[in-house]
């Protein structure tokens, strides 16, 4: 896969990532608030962790954009330096 690729797909995880982690964070306090306004409320809205730890679909997704993203910038260090190399420079 080229840099863009790669690119592309890093993108693409993280916001699916960010977008999970949304999605259930805008569920779990709808339901605490559920809660609050009938009175019975046993729980305590989820922190930070409790979202991360719950969900795998979130970290792995996050994960998977942050090696793409390594990645990219590997390849993209070696393309630069195989194909602008100051002695081809010199050369023209």
């Amino acid at each position: 896969m080229n840099r863009h690729t790669l690119l592309l797909w890093g993108t693409s995880c993280l916001a699916l990532s960010g977008l999970l982690y949304t999605l259930e964070r805008i569920a779990a306090n709808t339901l605490w608030a559920a809660q609050v306004q009938t009175g019975t409320f046993p729980t305590y809205p989820p922190n930070f962790m409790d979202m991360l730890s719950h969900n795998g679909f979130i970290s792995l997704f996050g994960l998977a954009g942050i090696l793409f993203y390594m990645k990219a910038f590997r390849t993209g260090e070696t393309d630069d330096s195989s194909t602008h190399s100051p002695h081809t420079m010199n050369r023209m």
